[in-house]
């Protein structure tokens, strides 16, 4: 019989430790051919990434992957991938599966500027039209690391791994700004957790959790259950760094907007809708959290008896 369970549901449960300070813990983590300082990166999302996050993030050696919703799209996209590589960083992306997005790609192959990472950025990613486009780029040999979502069964990792996806991003509609789950009965709210679990003893390829992120412990949890790395919204809302201007609301209160993807805020149409805004409180320079998020880590990986993120993937679990 199926499990099924989330993030309230699980307790990491604590060994012997075997190093003398938490900071000999190492936090770092690969993806394709790159090795970055933390296993958790912001959602490619309008409201939480704009190009100045990117350039912060990849400085500090953190993945990233820019948002897709732009008003020039093919023109902003490759603005941002010339100028991350004269900065010599990896180049992240994030593309659709319509006419505009093939346009994009035979952009970068014209001006041989292919982007390090491919985020193909779908709120169903178990569809032909991802299909089409991972065997698209497979056929003409990009070269660039695929990352394909969003899905929540095993069925659709298998898929999406078989059509050439490098990796997988498993959450459909458990995210705070996420009304997918609300308005069309669907999606991994719930359970988030267990289907993390589930893809990941399924599949050949990468997981990466994305959604439902509420503490920070909860990044170890995603991995314990077999995600690679883990992607997070509203954690990285509000912030210096991240999109958006800040707003006063009353006198000395200061907040910033976060949006789902799905919102009408990144719609040029209004019609399904699965996203809703928020205001986040003002939070400051995004340093001070990803040095929480390091100790946070380090702490945890020190509690379950280990000394890196590998451990972790073999913390044992009470579901509760």
């Amino acid at each position: 019989m199926k499990q099924f369970f989330d993030y309230e549901n699980v307790r990491l449960i604590p060994k012997k430790g075997i190093v003398r300070s938490r900071t000999q813990c190492d936090t770092s983590v690969e993806l394709g051919k790159f090795k970055f300082a933390l296993p958790v990166y912001p959602s490619n999302m309008k409201s939480v990434v704009d190009r100045d996050t990117c350039i912060y993030l990849s400085e500090n050696k953190i993945f990233y992957t820019y948002h897709r919703f732009h008003d020039n799209y093919i023109k902003e996209q490759i603005k941002f991938c010339e100028k991350m590589k004269d900065l010599k960083h990896p180049i992240s992306i994030s593309i659709g599966v319509q006419k505009i997005d093939y346009d994009l790609i035979n952009e970068f192959l014209e001006k041989n500027l292919i982007p390090d990472f491919i985020t193909i950025d779908v709120a169903h990613g178990h569809s032909c039209l991802v299909e089409e486009m991972l065997k698209y780029l497979k056929e003409i040999n990009l070269g660039s690391f695929l990352i394909a979502g969003n899905i929540c069964t095993v069925e659709a990792v298998k898929d999406l791994e078989s059509w050439g996806a490098n990796a997988v991003k498993v959450g459909i509609g458990p995210g705070k700004s996420c009304l997918s789950y609300n308005k069309t009965g669907v999606g991994s709210r719930g359970y988030q957790l267990s289907c993390i679990k589930e893809c990941a003893e399924n599949s050949n390829v990468p997981i990466i959790a994305d959604g439902g992120i509420v503490y920070h412990g909860d990044i170890s949890k995603s991995i314990s259950c077999g995600a690679t790395i883990v992607m997070a919204g509203s954690l990285f809302s509000a912030y210096d760094q991240s999109a958006g201007k800040i707003i006063e609301i009353e006198e000395g209160s200061y907040y910033k907007e976060y949006y789902g993807s799905a919102s009408k805020y990144n719609k040029k149409e209004f019609k399904n809708i699965e996203g809703k805004k928020i205001l986040v409180k003002y939070r400051g320079n995004m340093d001070k959290l990803l040095k929480e998020l390091k100790e946070d880590l380090q702490s945890s990986i020190s509690y379950i008896g280990g000394k890196n993120i590998d451990d972790l993937r073999k913390a044992e679990y009470y579901i509760i």
